[in-house]
């Protein structure tokens, strides 16, 4: 026979879920719809870098940023499906696995990439002699496939172990490489709020605080980006992995700041790269030409600076 103070009970815990779901959709819908936008965002990045005939390194960077967000929010918006409504999608698990793998692999990718560009900018505005003069012709597209190849073999790892493919003693390697995956998020961001706080300072107190600021501006806001939207994706992929103990919403907030992270870095090169009073009649290209205008102009310079040299040598 049922006690009195059981009816409640069960009332509170069916009331619970059905706020559970509906907290689920509502996430959901959101992370969807920012997706969406994500991906007309950083196709037209991708579009308009691509067919640009000038090239400068930190337009290759987000070339291959705008990609690996690109693959990012078209893995997320079919995974956080199933781990938001679990048992609503039933997919296989091979195309469960594929999605984690490439969903982490972009976002390891991006994390790189932004810390290779942050610490590039941070050289070239307190070294502009080295970097206008020194520095190595290719070295930015060497960067970024070696942080591809990298990203990938580490990806190719940690499946291969966490998934049981290398055997039945494969979680202890699968425990030891995600806890050398920590490390090498801790060092990135490390490295990216280090490089991004000096080049703030240099930006603030230098001899350049008075021109405009263009690109250093948008690396600025790329990182803080990160590390509000960007970095809660990471410690959940860390803490579900290494068992910490984490709040239950936090898991469901981390999908759609991740979709946040993605989508938005296309609306922060545009809105940089907007003049004023001219609104949306400008073309893409112009805009996002002008948002890279510093690094355009420091590439402009280090030409010429080639061309004097050698004309000296001649």
């Amino acid at each position: 026979m049922m006690e009195p103070n059981e009816a409640p009970q069960h009332v509170g815990s069916s009331n619970a879920v059905q706020e559970d779901v509906a907290f689920n959709l509502a996430i959901l819908s959101l992370t969807e719809l920012l997706s969406l936008g994500g991906l007309l965002g950083n196709g037209v990045v991708l579009w308009l870098l691509s067919c640009n005939a000038y090239r400068n390194p930190f337009s290759i960077y987000l070339l291959d940023v705008a990609c690996a967000d690109l693959i990012f929010l078209s893995c997320h918006m079919v995974a956080v499906v199933s781990d938001l409504l679990p048992g609503q999608l039933g997919l296989p698990s091979f195309i469960q696995t594929s999605l984690a793998t490439l969903r982490f692999l972009c976002y390891i990718v991006s994390l790189s990439l932004l810390a290779a560009i942050s610490t590039e900018q941070c050289l070239a505005t307190f070294f502009p002699a080295w970097y206008l003069c020194r520095r190595p012709r290719h070295l930015t597209t060497c960067v970024c496939a070696l942080i591809w190849a990298l990203c990938l073999l580490l990806d190719l790892l940690l499946t291969g172990a966490c998934t049981l493919f290398l055997g039945e003693s494969s979680s202890r390697l699968c425990w030891t490489l995600w806890v050398v995956l920590a490390a090498l998020l801790a060092a990135l961001c490390c490295a990216m709020c280090v490089s991004s706080l000096l080049l703030l300072l240099r930006m603030e107190h230098g001899p350049l605080r008075h021109q405009p600021r263009g690109f250093p501006a948008l690396v600025l806001l790329a990182v803080l980006l990160f590390l509000f939207c960007g970095l809660p994706f990471g410690i959940y992929w860390l803490s579900r992995n290494l068992h910490w103990h984490i709040p239950h919403y936090f898991y469901h907030l981390s999908f759609l700041t991740a979709g946040m992270h993605s989508a938005a870095k296309p609306a922060i090169y545009f809105c940089l790269g907007s003049a004023r009073g001219q609104g949306l009649r400008e073309p893409l290209r112009l805009v996002l030409q002008r948002a890279l205008g510093d690094e355009a102009e420091l590439g402009a310079r280090r030409e010429t600076s080639h061309r004097g040299l050698m004309e000296v040598t001649a």
